[in-house]
């Protein structure tokens, strides 16, 4: 689910942290042979640095506390309405097995409609197929002598929308615009003064560009928490295209996610979603074979 997009500013944010590193990399190397050598005073680039650092690195870890913290139970609620999904998948079969198709037909456009849209906005965007399902299963009339069954799907279902509540709560950057502002303002600070108080020392100028880039990548990781894009693969596609073997479908990803290398697929036969309609997000299903290597 770290999927196509729907936000325009989440887009702009969506870059690969290895890409932006070695970029990073590159430019703090190239930035040794332009800047000059000790253009701050030993003695005020060496109080400007102890602050900043000392700053930078409590603030950065008191962020990293928190976007992890988000990020962790996301994780949590993500893996338990997939599991939930299932459950409730297993019980409608047992409980309505001649019209089970219905409900697998609705279930699998909730997943592929999940997929237009990032973590941080999945549970707003997915409301609209949510609701069929929601109607369809209170709309269940119970069964005599398998009362049990209808009352497992009715919690079940309840479970899930407790959760899907909870991800709305979860839905929004943790850190506001201020605060990136702040943390930015010191990461430079800490840059400007290594670089300003260097004395042209080769060993010197490893430890610059190699504390600068650390910095850099510091800034990435709160980034990819703070947006749930930290291990993607895993908890953002793997756990629901587990989902769609388990309701009998067959994978399914965005054409964009395998355009820009967000996903590899590995099944021989898979469906991709051709977008026909930016402005509404509709998809023409592809159904494509790959020769296994």
């Amino acid at each position: 689910m770290i999927f196509a997009s729907s936000s325009n500013f989440s887009k702009l944010l969506i870059v690969r942290t290895a890409h932006v590193f070695y970029v990073a990399l590159v430019l703090f190397v190239a930035l040794l042979f332009v800047a000059p050598h000790s253009f701050i005073s030993p003695d005020i680039g060496g109080t400007i640095l102890t602050i900043t650092t000392f700053l930078f690195g409590f603030i950065a870890g008191f962020y990293i506390l928190l976007t992890a913290t988000d990020y962790n139970t996301l994780k949590g609620l993500l893996a338990n309405e997939t599991a939930s999904w299932i459950v409730l998948h297993q019980y409608v079969t047992l409980y309505m097995p001649r019209t089970v198709s219905a409900f697998t037909a609705l279930l699998d456009t909730y997943l592929r409609r999940a997929f237009d849209f990032e973590i941080i906005d999945y549970a707003r965007g997915t409301q609209a197929e949510f609701e069929p399902m929601r109607a369809w299963v209170n709309a269940l009339q119970p069964k005599k002598g398998i009362e049990y069954i209808h009352e497992n799907i009715q919690e079940t279902m309840q479970g899930i929308i407790i959760g899907r509540q909870q991800l709305t709560v979860l839905g929004t950057k943790t850190l506001s615009l201020f605060q990136w502002m702040v943390l930015c303002t010191l990461a430079a600070l800490v840059i400007f003064s290594l670089y300003g108080v260097r004395s042209g020392e080769l060993f010197f100028d490893i430890v610059t560009v190699l504390i600068s880039s650390s910095v850099v990548l510091i800034l990435l990781v709160i980034r990819d928490l703070d947006l749930y894009l930290w291990n993607e693969k895993t908890f953002g596609y793997d756990i629901f295209e587990n989902l769609f073997k388990a309701i009998g479908q067959q994978a399914y990803y965005p054409e964009e996610s395998i355009q820009k290398g967000r996903i590899h697929p590995t099944e021989e036969t898979y469906r991709v979603g051709v977008v026909t309609n930016r402005h509404t997000l509709e998809r023409r299903i592809d159904v494509v074979t790959q020769k296994k290597i």
